[in-house]
């Protein structure tokens, strides 16, 4: 009974920590989208403001702002949306409040473990139960993480008796440190590309502006 006590105390511990690694990813992208959403509309007005005060009427350069302008607008109106649409705060605030029940979860099973080596008898039945509550746990939330939310966990218990070969304090780490630091990059990315890619278009468009005057 212990081995497979211990083996389903550690799925609820990564599963965890990899739900609380996706809580904080999510936080992460949602703030950016607000952030770059109110600098977005900001630009928009002074892009309306600089074609006022720089561009002389129906010059390429007033032609060019225009579009900008409008492509600002349209773009500002699709990612609102999207960001909307995908409610990463509302799906942050539920993966942090499994990943919590989770680790409960856990240290009721490091209490039977403890019990279990004082002599205490553990029987099928309990057994069959406390894996039937995870599978509830573990289910109840309706966003999973990814697989990159899981990977920054193993990395950054790399050094853990559980992610070493054989699985014991001497054995060899399973993830470099190579590894480790190319998944914290990773995963500190998974959610900024696509405002990256934004605004690189963005100052693109407004730096070829200047060349116009």
């Amino acid at each position: 009974m212990k081995p497979f006590l211990v083996d389903l105390r550690t799925h609820a511990w990564r599963t965890a920590g990899a739900r609380y690694n996706a809580s904080r990813r999510l936080k992460r992208r949602e703030w950016v989208a607000t952030s770059s959403l109110a600098l977005l509309s900001a630009l928009s007005i002074a892009v309306a403001f600089g074609q006022k005060v720089y561009a002389k009427t129906a010059s390429p350069l007033d032609d060019y702002l225009s579009v900008v302008a409008m492509g600002l607008g349209v773009l500002l109106l699709v990612i609102s949306l999207l960001e909307w649409g995908a409610a990463y705060g509302a799906r942050a605030q539920e993966l942090f409040t499994n990943a919590e029940l989770l680790t409960n979860f856990q240290r009721k099973l490091a209490l039977k473990l403890v019990a279990l080596d004082r002599g205490t008898v553990v029987s099928l039945e309990e057994v069959e139960s406390l894996r039937l509550e995870y599978e509830v746990l573990k289910d109840r939330c309706t966003s999973n993480h990814h697989p990159i939310d899981d990977a920054l966990f193993r990395a950054e218990k790399r050094l853990d008796p559980t992610f070493r070969v054989g699985q014991s304090p001497g054995g060899a780490v399973q993830m470099g440190m190579l590894r480790a630091c190319c998944v914290h990059v990773e995963w500190l990315v998974a959610e900024l590309w696509f405002f990256g890619l934004i605004w690189i278009l963005v100052i693109c468009a407004l730096v070829y502006a200047f060349s116009l005057r």
